[in-house]
Order: C-alpha cells, then sequence, then structure tokens
C-alpha cells in the first residue's frame, strides 16, 4: 500500500488510526499514550522524504508505534505515581471496531493485568495475539530473535492463564444486586455479594481524597462502599466504560467511576477510577453534576 493512500483516504486514514490507538491502549493501559503514539507514527510517515517511504506502511506504523508506546511505558514505571495505578478508563465508543473475542483484551482487568508483565513480553503477547502478527514479524519489531519472542509470548499467555488471571466480567443481575445493597446500606447484603478476599482499588495519584492503599477483605470492602454511597446524594448514573457496564458517581464534588470484576460468581474487584486527568473520555450522562 502506498503511504500516500494511508495518509489521504479518510477511510483508510481512519482505519489504521484506530488499529495503531487499540494497539497502543493494549500497550500502555492509557488512551493519552496511545494517541500520542499514534499521531507520531503517523506524522513520521508523512515526513518521510521521496525515496524513503516504505514499502508496506501498515507494518511500518506499527513497529515506530509499538517502540513509541515501550518508551512510554518504561518511562512511566520509573516515574512516582501516588497510590495505585489503574488503565484509564474510556467510552466504548473510543475503542477500535473489534472482534467481542478480542475486545475482551481492552477490559480494565485484562490491562491490569497486562501491567504485571515485561514490557517486551506484553508486547509479544498483544502483536501475536490480538493483531495475529507472525512471530518473525514481531521479531522485527521487538528486535529479537523470533525464537525469544516466541519464549516471550507463550511465557505471557501463561502467566495470564495461571497467577495473573484476570477477574471476569460481572453480570448485570450481580451488578444490581450488589448496588441494591449499597444504596440501601445493608452490610450484610453487601457481603453476600463479594468473595471474602474482594478488593477495592482506588486510582487518584493523589489528586483527590481517595484510599492510597487497597481495602481487602469483604466486610471492609462493604462498609466503604456502604459510606462512599452516602456521599453521592444520589448523584450516580449507570455509563458503559470499555465495553462493561460502570457506575458514574460524585461524591464531595468529585468525580468517581466505578466498575466491578467477578470471580465465582462474586464480586471479587472494585475499580475506583477518581484520577481526574483519566476522567476525560467517558460518556457522562447530562444530568450527573460533573464538577468543571
Amino acid at each position: 500500500m502506498n503511504p500516500a493512500t494511508v495518509l489521504e483516504d479518510r477511510a483508510t486514514l481512519a482505519r489504521v488510526r484506530g488499529r495503531l490507538l487499540g494497539l497502543g491502549y493494549r500497550l500502555t493501559g492509557t488512551w493519552a499514550d496511545a494517541e500520542d503514539a499514534a499521531d507520531e507514527a503517523l506524522a513520521r510517515l508523512v515526513a518521510l522524504g521521496p525515496g524513503r517511504a516504505p514499502d508496506n506502511p501498515e507494518a511500518w506504523l506499527t513497529t515506530v508505534a509499538t517502540r513509541l508506546c515501550l518508551d512510554r511505558l518504561r518511562r512511566r514505571r520509573n516515574e512516582t505515581y501516588v497510590g495505585s495505578w489503574l488503565p484509564e478508563p474510556v467510552d466504548t465508543a473510543l475503542l477500535p471496531e473489534e472482534t467481542a473475542e478480542r475486545r475482551d483484551g481492552l477490559r480494565i482487568a485484562m490491562l491490569l493485568a497486562y501491567e504485571q508483565l515485561g514490557p517486551n513480553e506484553r508486547a509479544a503477547l498483544v502483536l501475536r495475539e490480538a493483531y495475529a502478527l507472525p512471530y518473525e514479524e514481531i521479531a522485527g519489531v521487538l528486535d529479537a530473535p523470533a525464537a525469544t519472542v516466541r519464549q516471550w509470548a507463550s511465557r505471557a499467555r501463561r502467566r495470564l492463564d495461571t497467577d495473573l488471571r484476570p477477574p471476569g466480567r460481572a453480570p448485570n443481575e450481580l451488578i444490581e444486586r450488589l448496588v441494591g445493597a449499597v444504596l440501601s446500606g445493608d452490610l450484610d447484603a453487601t457481603i453476600a455479594v463479594l468473595t471474602a478476599d474482594a478488593r477495592v482499588i482506588s486510582d487518584s495519584d493523589g489528586r483527590v481524597n481517595a484510599a492510597l492503599r487497597d481495602i481487602v477483605g469483604a466486610r471492609k470492602c462493604a462498609w466503604f462502599m456502604i459510606k462512599g454511597a452516602e456521599q453521592t446524594g444520589g448523584a450516580i448514573a449507570p455509563v458503559e466504560v470499555n465495553g462493561e457496564p460502570a457506575l458514574a458517581m460524585v461524591t464531595r464534588g468529585i468525580l468517581r467511576v466505578a466498575q466491578l470484576a467477578v470471580t465465582d460468581g462474586r464480586v471479587d474487584r472494585v475499580y475506583f477510577h477518581c484520577n481526574p486527568v483519566k476522567l476525560t473520555r467517558l460518556p457522562l450522562p447530562e444530568d450527573l453534576p460533573v464538577p468543571t
């Protein structure tokens, strides 16, 4: 494909950029980094002079965007972050058009599991499983032998299937049970919906008032959620984030978004997104009193 076709045809450019965004989001866990990497890769393609255009522009863009994302990922891991870190939640409508199976890799729980992998393992797995690239092509992207890339991807998949296995999607009926119990202030009913070692993870980077350490245990988590709901004054609304149901709420003038994940039919994880920097790409209802 001629580079001009990628850059000048709107439909092709939208498709290619969407693919790069999906790649970047899987590799970094933040939409901002994904956008930066995608746009910089496209800008570099534009900057190539006559005679320097790649034979396969999409493969070239994939290589450049991947390396840019890995640079951002490594740099971020050397930075100080206050409290727990969670992937950036985004409006489902922003996600690239993919099969349901591939979109499962864009859930917050899965992105958080990716975060526990080494950068090379993460990239090898994403390029192989989400984009079906041959190991030889991934080897060129990561500048490593194909045998090593195969080992990275295999090790990453093995870890995700065992010690890093992410909790599953929360069915609507379980969400409704938990929300009903929390809003009614019923501590026992709330505990009954949670696993014994349930965990509430709050991401704020110290920018707003939030728990800096994970809250662990069904009773503590239930108490935390009930008290938090009391502070909303009813300012709670359902939203869809990363292809899953979520709840947007305003407590003491602060926007928060909560998502659930389950293990063995009970809520195992509650992700509280509180960092305002990460809450700019969400489909919020107009009647929710969101702070400006």
